[in-house]
Formats: C-alpha cells, sequence, structure tokens
C-alpha cells in the first residue's frame, strides 16, 4: 500500500524542521563529539566503501530518515521492482532492469538468456576476425549511433574499462545529430572494416535515425550493396519490426523489452558495445557487480543498506542546502564521464514536479547533478566550492590504482582527494589565516587587510566513495548503486522515476519547428509561418534565412 498524499506531506513538514534545527550543528562539532564517527558512518556493499561521516547528519538524524524510508515502504517497493511488477505508473510497465543481470537459472528471464547468447556470438566473432565485411576484411572499428541511454551508459562502461579492451575492435560514439560529429569521425575510419551499432528504445529518435541515415550513406558511397550492408549495420531496440523496415537485417536486430528503461538498459543489448570492447566474460562480471549489489539492496539491513544510504543523505541535502546542486567528482580519468551519465540517470529520472498520483509536491525534487574528475577540477570549479556563497554536496569517488606509479601519482591523486573533503569540513579561519601570514613573515596589519580574502568557511559536507580497482565488477556495482539510489530517491520523493515526459514534449515540439525551418530554407515564408508564439517564429525566420545563404554559397 503506498503512502498517502498527506502522511507524507505530514513527514515531509517534519524533515524540514529538523534540517533547519541540524544547520546549526557543525560537521567538525560531530566529530568532536564521537571521535567513533567514522565507524559508524561507513557501509561496505559488493566491494565498495562508502563514508558519510562528513555529511551534516547525527545519529539521531539517521534514524528520522530510516524511519521515514520505512514507513514510504521503500523496502517494499524494492521488492515489487526486483519482482517485475508494474512499478511506473504512468505508462503502466514493470522496471524490471534488475532482471537482465539476474543469474542464469536464478530469475533470468529466457528472452534474455537469448539475448545475450546472441549477443556472445557476435562479440567473439567480431573479436576475433570471423564476423567481416561485404569484401571479407575483418571488422577494424565499430560505430555506435544512438543517444541519451542508448550511448551514455555504454560509452562510460567502454571509457572506464579501456584496460581491460582487446586493441581490436576500437569503439566509437556518435550521439549528436550536429553534422560536425560525423565528419569528425568518419575520415578515421575504412567503411569495408566498420560495423554499425545502431541502438534507439523506440526507433524513431530523431538523432539517431538521422545519424544512422549518414552512416548508411557513407556505406553505400563506399560501394557496400544493400544486401552487403547486413555485414556492417546492426540493431539494438525494442521495435524490432520499425528496424527492420528502415533497412536493418532482421538477422542483425537485437531486442530488449518495453519493461526496460532506456537509462536502465546498459544490462540488455544496449551494453553490445562494451561486450564488444572486453568481450563476453568481462560483460558477465559486470552484470556480476550489479547482481552483487542488488543482492545487498534487496538483503542489507536498512541502517547498513548503500543505496538506501545514498538516496537519504541525498533527500536530506535537498532539504539542507539552498544551492540545489550535487556534485560528483570521480578522482579516477577513466570515470570521467560518470557525472554526464549520472546527470541523466538522477535529473531524467527525478527531475519531477508532481507526485505518482498527478498531485503537485511542494518539496524539492531531483538536485542538478554536475561534476568534473579530480584532480582537473580542484583548478576549474572547487574555488566556488570552498569560498562561494552556495553550499554544494560532493560525492568523491576513489579508485585504487591497478599498478604502482614510479612517478607517485597515485599517492597525489589520492591524497588531494582526501585534502579536498578536509578542507570542505574544516575550512580555515580568519584566526587561523592571520596567523599563518604572520608566521610567513608578514606585518600584521597586512595580514589583518588580506585575511578575509583567504578565510574558508568550512563546514561543508561531502561523501566519499571506495570502489576498489576500477574493473568490470566494480564498475557494475557502482552503477547499480546508483540506479538504486535514484529509485529510492524517487519514492521517497514519491515520485515515478521511470517516465521522462519533459524529454518527449521537446521532441514533439521539434517536428513542426524543423519543417518551418525547412520551407524558410526554400523560401517558402508563408509556410513557414506557423501558429508558434512569436519569439520561436522570429528564429525561424533569422535561422531559416541563414541556412538559405549558406545553401546559396555553396552552389556559387
Amino acid at each position: 500500500m503506498r503512502m498517502r498524499f498527506e502522511e507524507r506531506q505530514d513527514w515531509m513538514a517534519r524533515l524540514v524542521i529538523r534540517a533547519a534545527q541540524a544547520r546549526r550543528q557543525s560537521i567538525a562539532g560531530y566529530f568532536a563529539a564521537d571521535p567513533a564517527r567514522v565507524s559508524a558512518f561507513g557501509i561496505e556493499a559488493a566491494g565498495l566503501y562508502l563514508d558519510i561521516s562528513r555529511q551534516r547528519l547525527s545519529l539521531a538524524d539517521r534514524e528520522l530518515l530510516l524511519a521515514y524510508a520505512q514507513a514510504a515502504g521503500v523496502t517494499r517497493r524494492a521488492a515489487a521492482m526486483v519482482a517485475g511488477e508494474i512499478v511506473n505508473p504512468t505508462e503502466g510497465r514493470a522496471a524490471w532492469h534488475t532482471a537482465l543481470r539476474a543469474a542464469p537459472g536464478a530469475g533470468q528471464p529466457p528472452e534474455v538468456a537469448e539475448c545475450l547468447s546472441r549477443m556472445r556470438a557476435l562479440a567473439e566473432a567480431v573479436r576475433q576476425g570471423a564476423w567481416r565485411g561485404e569484401r571479407g576484411e575483418a571488422i577494424a572499428d565499430v560505430v555506435c549511433v544512438g543517444i541519451g541511454g542508448s550511448h551514455l551508459g555504454p560509452q562510460l562502461a567502454c571509457e572506464a574499462l579501456v584496460s581491460e579492451a582487446a586493441p581490436r575492435p576500437r569503439i566509437h560514439f556518435l550521439s549528436n545529430v550536429d553534422p560536425a560529429a560525423w565528419d569528425a569521425l568518419h575520415p578515421q575510419l575504412d567503411p569495408h572494416r566498420t560495423l554499425g551499432v545502431v541502438a534507439s528504445k523506440s526507433w524513431r529518435t530523431l538523432e539517431t535515425a538521422r545519424n544512422m541515415a549518414a552512416l548508411v550513406d557513407w556505406l553505400d558511397a563506399a560501394g557496400i550493396s544493400p544486401q552487403g550492408r547486413a555485414r556492417h549495420l546492426i540493431g539494438v531496440t525494442a521495435a524490432p519490426a520499425l528496424a527492420a523496415a528502415s533497412g536493418i537485417d532482421p538477422a542483425g536486430i537485437f531486442p530488449f523489452w518495453e519493461w526496460v528503461g532506456g537509462r536502465y538498459s546498459l544490462w540488455s543489448a544496449i551494453g553490445l558495445p562494451v561486450m564488444l570492447a572486453v568481450g563476453p566474460q568481462g560483460f558477465d562480471a559486470l552484470l556480476a557487480g550489479a547482481r552483487a549489489m542488488d543482492t545487498h539492496m534487496m538483503t542489507a539491513p536498512p541502517a547498513a543498506n548503500m543505496p538506501l544510504t545514498t538516496a537519504l543523505v541525498a533527500l536530506w541535502n535537498r532539504l539542507l542546502e539552498p544551492g540545489g546542486t550535487e556534485v560528483v567528482v570521480p578522482y579516477c580519468e577513466p570515470l570521467r564521464r560518470l557525472p554526464a551519465y549520472l546527470q541523466q540517470l538522477q535529473m531524467e529520472s527525478n527531475g519531477k514536479s508532481v507526485s505518482s498520483e498527478g498531485t503537485p509536491i511542494a518539496w524539492p525534487s531531483a538536485a542538478v547533478t554536475w561534476g568534473a574528475p579530480g584532480t582537473d577540477a580542484q583548478h576549474s570549479f572547487f574555488q566556488a566550492l570552498h569560498q562561494g556563497t552556495d553550499v554544494h554536496p560532493v560525492e568523491f569517488i576513489l579508485a585504487l590504482p591497478d599498478r604502482p606509479d614510479r612517478h607517485r601519482r597515485d599517492e597525489a591523486l589520492l591524497a588531494n582527494a582526501i585534502a579536498q573533503a578536509q578542507a570542505l569540513m574544516q575550512g580555515r579561519s580568519r584566526e587561523a589565516v592571520i596567523a599563518a601570514l604572520e608566521a610567513g613573515g608578514l606585518p600584521a596589519d597586512d595580514a589583518a587587510s588580506q585575511a578575509a580574502h583567504r578565510v574558508h568557511p568550512g563546514d561543508r559536507p561531502s561523501s566519499m566513495l571506495l570502489i576498489g580497482k576500477l574493473e568490470a565488477r566494480s564498475l557494475g556495482a557502482l552503477i547499480a548503486l546508483y540506479e538504486h539510489k535514484t529509485v529510492m530517491l524517487a519514492w521517497l520523493l514519491g515520485i515515478n522515476p521511470f517516465d521522462q515526459w519533459g524529454v518527449e514534449l521537446g521532441k514533439q515540439m521539434a517536428a513542426p519547428i524543423e519543417a518551418a525551418l525547412g520551407a524558410q530554407r526554400r523560401g517558402d515564408v508563408a509556410s513557414a509561418d506557423t501558429a508558434a508564439d512569436p519569439a520561436t517564429r522570429a528564429w525561424i525566420a533569422r535561422l531559416g534565412s541563414a541556412l538559405r545563404a549558406i545553401d546559396d554559397d555553396a552552389t556559387r
């Protein structure tokens, strides 16, 4: 039984009051009162270790949050999701992505097993040189055409696991409909040694369709026949009939299903580029890591449940901090794509303003997720994190090196991560700044005048997550952790994390605007005059005229 809206309002009111009280507490004060705080706020799961001791959160606050999670039925709803029940009410669907990584014979649907078997066969054939293009040449490059959930997860995984990937095939991603993206990519490729993997759940995504058309034209221009195209083009979709109608050989279509949400689909055939990169064994390890996190999520007690804890911390920080953002900083260069992946996962899932029942909510929903790899980030936006007027909670993600570094850069990387978390919490007082300046030889008056610019307020919250060595299994556990965090946070907020109507509206509006732009470009001003608002009409006229001028210049 779901929590009634009025009951959730009452709980949120209690949490808001409690958060206002917590603002008067200092994180350093928590440590002063309990030097063993790290052990009380540390959790291990699926090979990962999470430390939330630097959050502005007391044990009593955590107990209240856990009581709210129990009242909201988060554990019960997680069980329903894993069982394949309908948990996406607006679309009447299950969200059964956990079934994609279930072990054979232990909850894995037969259609998933069949698809994985086909994926393994294709990956082995391509990697071993047995899959050849129309002219009999082995595949050297794979171009993955997709966008959003069809590309962010696979690209993250391929870049993160580059040390485990074979030299061939090389994996490339084409998502942006901007022609410049394809123009930069295709000169690196030989069409006779290239395999295109087109991924679209609906097979109606405009950007993917246009980029597929460019890819097909390029193959045709190289002399590859329509029949031979089957050796160079395959599709991944939940709409196989549409893919076949667009020219994809049915034997080269890899399905997934309506109960797989796009941003939760890495574990399905959408992950085929990852399997092509790291092989079936590596992909199995990715699934195993995610499965280990699934097991932890379903069996760990609430106070020691890592996904639930991260969701509760995210909720708490939204009530505590006015900045409205959540910063993710992986101190691990191969995870540089993680903030972008999490932007879609968290903001597309939870960027809602109404409850699952359609009632406007009176509390904040998704934070703005952003970030970049450390230590680069320290030299860009960390100034604002330390001394800006808004407080932005930070998630530091650490990985152990896979081998020693004789230049000790591994030590420098890890030390910087720890130091940044320490500096955010401790800050530096005016008195400490003056003392340091005077100790450095600056006269007292000068030290006092400069002190204000060097004060760090501190008391800024952060979490630290250690994933061990970055490999397929630990990456799978990390991604599954964030999936479960996102979904559990939605249930705490009372919203549906599995639909994305805001994305659909923009797609719908783009079609008539594109038609009007084309008319304006052709000089058919009457057809370009749409019923859109004046600003939209003005931009159609301006850009359509500019495109027409570019066309005229090209024909001169």
